[in-house]
């Protein structure tokens, strides 16, 4: 087993462990992570699915945030210890060793366990239609699930058992060193913080990814997809700074990594289906949010109140929007919507084939005019809703809208961070010996960077011949007038 109890703490904690069909066994120590996970808030997470509506295409993807929960712990703990052994063997942050090692690893792996804690019904659907799209949330630093769970952590049960755990077993600095670990990259926090961060997140190939790429393969029956050597890259990663550098002998590791989420992302997370159905659920949970108080249950967490965003999940949400005995037009269209949900209609399909723009090296004039993905999307729905008026089909524009693969919400590969050095270890040393641009790695990889648009329409009229030829015609035109190109030709 790669976590040794031997060397975390074995003095003052009782072990026990979760079977997994993943890992098959989890560790966990009884005294601080089992109180945490017995806590109402973690376990909340086995009420909210991991790929939010997947399980109307793939049968075998209802597992929840709670099972991908306790795998990050596990492998954040693991790539923690190695990070911190390598430190201690090779001399890197040794002034930045500002936390005791016990402490660190005590931290990562809680940080593991709750980095989804803020999570609402169906994830990154209430995420979307609720969290990103509040002018008031945002101002009040809930903008996302990330936000809410430091939020949670801090406002709610959890705070106490975490004090009380700095307390009983010597873990000084445990609560500070979490919140920084699940806030956003700061650079005013130790460089061993902000080393430490990317073995959860912002990073390439962080436990979260590793987790849910094994998970998710697993559950949705694409375990071809899920061959993911995540040992190799743990071990063959050395701390350079704050950054996170990759042997070269285990690049090959690294790019079947990318391949593996490629196919994921494209074969589960952007299936049209699914984002079909994950639109129905943003689009119902707009039209109620007004009447279950939704902005303002988000709200409660830092007014003292975390029970009444707690209270929300995927199941309670169904309940409370069935139960609304309003019947004005916008929960009328939520009731609906709900009932389309349950017997796994569609409402929108993909009009015409999706238009690829690939990344920066080959399509300049794209990214010139274009820096926010969003306002592109935003345009082409724009002038599709035009053009549909000036054909006559006004009665739809409200129902069309354009999907694309950046999305903040969506796993898309790592186009962000811009290269990964390679090095090598030699004796106790770490020697930087190249750097590799992300983009030149995907390519490779056999992958091509870029962003995918895609309209949809009402499910019936684009599966009508007459108006779905029609309705793929002004989409073709509505990419040509926004992207200079035609649906399905790159450029």
């Amino acid at each position: 087993m790669m976590f040794s109890r031997a060397r975390f703490m074995q003095e003052k904690l009782e072990w026990e462990f979760f079977r997994d069909p993943i890992y098959n066994y989890i560790p966990y120590n009884k005294e601080i992570e089992g109180l945490i996970v017995d806590t109402f808030t973690v376990q909340r997470l086995r009420r909210i699915h991991q790929l939010q509506i997947a399980y109307l295409v793939y049968p075998g993807a209802d597992h929840t945030r709670f099972q991908h929960a306790i795998g990050v712990m596990h492998l954040a703990g693991i790539f923690c210890e190695h990070i911190l052994s390598t430190i201690e063997s090779s001399g890197q942050v040794g002034s930045e060793l500002v936390y005791d090692k016990n402490t660190m690893i005590e931290a990562i792996r809680l940080s593991g366990l709750m980095h989804d804690l803020g999570h609402g019904p169906y994830s990154h659907a209430f995420e979307e239609a609720i969290l990103m799209s509040s002018k008031e949330l945002k101002a009040k630093n809930l903008g996302d699930h990330e936000k809410v769970t430091t939020a949670l952590i801090k406002h709610g049960e959890i705070w106490e058992k975490l004090g009380e755990a700095e307390t009983n077993y010597g873990l000084n600095g445990l609560r500070e060193l979490v919140i920084d670990v699940l806030s956003e990259y700061d650079l005013k926090t130790p460089m061993i913080t902000r080393l430490l961060q990317k073995t959860i997140k912002n990073w390439v190939y962080p436990a979260d990814i590793m987790d849910f790429l094994l998970r998710d393969s697993y559950y949705t029956g694409t375990r071809e997809y899920g061959t993911i050597d995540y040992y190799r890259l743990i071990f063959y990663s050395y701390p350079f700074k704050d950054l996170i550098v990759l042997d070269e002998k285990a690049l090959f590791s690294l790019k079947g990594f990318l391949q593996s989420r490629t196919h994921m992302f494209e074969s589960v997370y952007f299936h049209p289906v699914c984002r079909s159905f994950d639109h129905m659920v943003q689009v119902m949970m707009k039209k109620a949010s007004e009447k279950l108080e939704l902005e303002s249950r988000v709200l409660s967490i830092i007014e003292g109140d975390p029970k009444r965003y707690l209270e929300l999940d995927d199941y309670s949400i169904l309940y409370m929007i069935w139960r609304l005995e309003d019947e004005s037009g916008d929960v009328r269209e939520a009731k609906m919507l709900l009932k389309d949900l349950l017997e796994r209609k569609m409402r929108w399909k993909p009009i015409g084939t999706s238009i690829d723009i690939m990344f920066p090296s080959k399509d300049i004039p794209f990214f010139l005019k274009y820096s926010y993905v969003e306002k592109a999307a935003r345009d082409i729905e724009t002038v599709l809703r035009e053009l549909l008026e000036d054909s006559g089909m006004t009665d739809i524009i409200e129902d069309v809208w354009v999907d694309h693969s950046l999305k903040r919400t969506l796993p898309a590969l790592p186009y962000p961070l811009e290269s990964i050095k390679l090095a090598k270890k030699e004796g106790s040393s770490i020697k930087i010996k190249r750097e590799i641009p992300i983009p030149q790695l995907l390519e490779e990889s056999g992958l091509t960077p870029r962003v995918t648009f895609t309209v949809f329409g009402p499910y019936k009229l684009v599966k009508d011949p007459h108006t779905g030829s029609m309705l793929e015609k002004l989409a073709r035109q509505a990419f040509s007038t926004v992207l200079g190109a035609s649906a399905g030709i790159t450029m």
